[in-house]
């Protein structure tokens, strides 16, 4: 066997200016975006390089993960995939931004809050994960999900129904009541027409107490008496029927309420989203070992979800950390020292513009001194040759001519 390595294959990991690295692809630029990384500090890091690509592999694996996860979430939403698929990517690309900014915030050394920063970043992703595992335990399992999901709806029927019963319960009580009322009176003056015919019956037959076959005396009395209350009860129907004909309106409209609002809440059961969820709590709760199997899937999508922030948070820091920091210091201190050439050029600026305007300030009040000079001594000329109060002369020049002046 042949154990002597090639010449042009020696040193490759390491760059000189006779051998400069090669230029990164678009597909290395593109997963180091993805890692958060700046391509053009990135293409002299040598062995970050591997880093970087293997960060930015995890975080597309998570992006791709977390638009199947909103897909299934939307399909259970809507039917139309000119919705779903765009609805899916967009938030899958918010998943992609809020780890890119996670894994962008671990380039800085964090300073004193370094732990609290990063059990805060941890916190966030975990928040995700969990988010977006739901979608994904249901897609997983969708057909115990779908099997048990008549059981859930009957459930819910169940409850709904007694519940509608429930607060429609005194309406329908107190129409029933009323009804049971008027019937039960009826009953009683029925039964005691009855007793009245059969007692007239037994008169003229001969089985009755004055023992005579035929209409007789007490025979016509007991047939006048069944007939009265024939017409009483006749009488009495007319004057109830319209409680009773109100309070069975009231029942059968309460009753058609009731039927309707199940209708309705029947047609509104869907297979949508939180109907999937509660089914599946439903399932955990009647199959426990679902139970076991649901917290599995729910801590490896978490893992999957970690997975960019763990890979960076494991892998040691390198040149391009280093480069990182010595181009945030360079531009610091640049900013720094144009801030401060700013501040000196402006207070330049005022010092000289303060000499300048007290020089100018000086050469105008020497000229409105000179000024405010010759029109006193044209106003003292005026007043010497028509002399008057000298106090009203001092008043009225000291209006015109001097800066301040009290009144």
């Amino acid at each position: 066997m042949n154990y002597k390595s090639d010449p042009q294959q020696q040193n490759t990991l390491f760059t000189s200016p006779s051998n400069p690295e090669p230029e990164p692809s678009s597909w290395d630029k593109t997963l180091w975006w993805m890692a958060a990384a700046d391509a053009s500090l990135m293409k002299d890091c040598g062995p970050d390089k591997f880093r970087y690509t293997v960060i930015g592999y995890t975080v597309m694996a998570t992006w791709l993960f977390a638009t199947l996860a909103w897909g299934y979430f939307f399909s259970t939403l809507f039917d139309d995939i000119l919705i779903i698929l765009p609805a899916a990517v967009f938030f899958g690309f918010v998943i992609l931004t809020i780890d890119r900014g996670l894994i962008a915030g671990l380039n800085s050394n964090g300073g004193k809050n370094k732990w609290l920063s990063l059990s805060l970043r941890l916190l966030l992703a975990l928040t995700i994960g969990f988010f977006i595992s739901q979608p994904v335990v249901l897609m997983l399992f969708e057909k115990d999900i779908n099997a048990h999901l008549p059981v859930v709806k009957e459930k819910k029927i169940a409850a709904y129904t007694k519940q509608v019963h429930d607060e429609n319960a005194v309406t329908l009580q107190q129409a029933r009541t009323e009804i049971e009322r008027i019937r039960n009176e009826q009953k009683v003056k029925e039964q005691e027409i009855s007793d009245l015919k059969n007692a007239y019956i037994r008169e003229t037959d001969g089985t009755g107490g004055s023992g005579k076959i035929g209409e007789y005396t007490i025979a016509r009395v007991k047939k006048m008496a069944y007939l009265k209350s024939e017409e009483d009860l006749i009488a009495w129907k007319r004057g109830v029927q319209p409680a009773l004909d109100s309070a069975l309106a009231k029942e059968k409209a309460t009753e058609a309420v009731i039927q309707q609002r199940i209708v309705e809440f029947d047609k509104g059961l869907t297979d949508g989203f939180l109907t999937r969820i509660e089914t599946l709590d439903d399932l955990m709760i009647v199959h426990p070992p679902v139970k076991y199997r649901y917290r599995l899937v729910i801590m490896l999508i978490m893992m999957i979800e970690l997975m960019p922030l763990l890979t960076k948070l494991m892998m040691p820091s390198g040149l391009y950390e280093e480069k990182v920091q010595d181009a945030i210091q360079q531009r610091k201190l640049l900013w720094q020292t144009e801030r401060a050439a700013l501040k000196e050029v402006e207070r330049s600026f005022y010092e000289t513009a303060l000499t300048t305007d007290k020089q100018l300030q000086a050469d105008v009040m020497h000229e409105i001194n000179e000024l405010r000079r010759k029109q006193a001594e044209e106003a003292f000329s005026s007043w010497k040759q028509n002399p008057g109060k000298v106090r009203q002369f001092w008043e009225q020049l000291k209006s015109r001519l001097l800066y301040f002046n009290r009144n």
